[in-house]
């Protein structure tokens, strides 16, 4: 089916803005239950473009966390703003009580962070964004199809941000992004902040980007989304296995796996916390086991982005013990206690 679309643009010249792109944003707005969903070129641009819609600029803060990846910051630096950084709980998301405590006169914007396929506590977040009047900008890049009571990340705040990267849950075969939205003012913009200031006319109405989907990534992600909802039942029953296989074992921290009623994950990572986290590394790859670390260094301890200083315990104490461990669609129940076994046999059997 890859190849049969592949084939389809390839032989119409299909390649900028065209049906599949149409097809694409028209399905993932029905899952999603949102009005308006834009195709942009990365998960990056997605957060970019949406603070821009949204006019964040100099002068502004905008809170978030520094458990992300550094795009999450980089939007907001590059439009000129100052990212204001709060810590994360035991979930890896942020905290409402923290994010009460850093909004000033100059917050314009929230971005809540939907970590390792689990939304926010949208509810709370959402209340104090409505009694401070400030927009919220999701960014799910990690979280598409993750939900509380059927609402699903992305269509809780003004905007949602989506990546659409091979590592995803829902992927294309190099970059992609998506930007989610029920303003149809807020859509009107992204589609024209995407394609060089140009509205629907083709009528140059601003300065804008090249940030446009690419049309045969559209025309892939159509595939892929085809089994998506197969992949995300099978990341769940994944990560129960390794609930029950691991959840006696004292060596290891497990993901918060009693959640509130009505949450839904989506499991684009399963992260567990171990003290000794380099020396469970170095035998899981002696075993020749992949896993993967988010992110080795705080990005409010990294000297080079310059960040103004900030205390963060949790989000510290994450980066010194998170790891993932595997978890895609592919991965057979022998995998999987293989690796429980595996990390059973680093901590001694505890």
């Amino acid at each position: 089916m890859l190849t049969a679309a592949f084939e389809s643009v390839g032989s119409s010249a299909s390649y900028i803005l065209r049906d599949d792109v149409r097809a694409f944003e028209t399905a993932i707005a029905d899952k999603l239950a949102v009005k308006f969903a834009i195709g942009v070129n990365s998960g990056t641009d997605a957060l970019f473009l949406a603070l821009k819609a949204l006019g964040i600029g100099a002068g502004d803060e905008v809170i978030t966390v520094a458990h992300t990846f550094v795009a999450t910051l980089a939007a907001i630096v590059h439009c000129g703003a100052k990212p204001v950084l709060i810590d994360i709980g035991q979930d890896f998301n942020l905290v409402p009580d923290a994010l009460r405590a850093a909004i000033t006169p100059a917050t314009k914007a929230i971005i809540p962070v939907h970590m390792n396929g689990r939304c926010c506590d949208m509810p709370a977040i959402l209340a104090i964004a409505d009694q401070y009047g400030v927009p919220v900008l999701e960014d799910a890049a990690q979280a598409l199809g993750a939900h509380i009571d059927g609402r699903y990340a992305g269509s809780f705040g003004r905007l949602g941000a989506f990546s659409l990267h091979p590592m995803k849950n829902l992927h294309c075969y190099g970059d992609g992004g998506l930007v989610t939205t029920n303003d149809p003012l807020l859509a009107e913009k992204i589609r024209m902040l995407r394609n060089h200031g140009q509205n629907e006319n083709k009528d140059l109405m601003a300065f804008g980007f090249n940030s446009r989907l690419d049309n045969l990534q559209a025309a892939l992600l159509n595939v892929n989304l085809r089994y998506f909802a197969d992949d995300i039942d099978r990341r769940r029953q994944i990560a129960v296995r390794y609930h029950a296989g691991l959840s006696d074992c004292q060596a290891v921290r497990l993901p918060v796996s009693s959640q509130p009623t009505g949450y839904f994950d989506v499991f684009s990572a399963y992260p567990i916390l171990c003290r000794d986290r380099d020396g469970l590394i170095r035998h899981l790859q002696s075993r020749h086991i992949e896993c993967f670390v988010h992110w080795p260094q705080p990005l409010h301890l990294n000297p080079h982005l310059q960040l103004a200083p900030v205390s963060l315990p949790m989000t510290e104490q994450v980066a010194r013990e998170v790891l993932s461990l595997p978890i895609h669609p592919f991965l057979d129940d022998a995998q999987c206690d293989y690796v429980i076994a595996s990390v059973r046999e680093f901590a001694g059997g505890r």
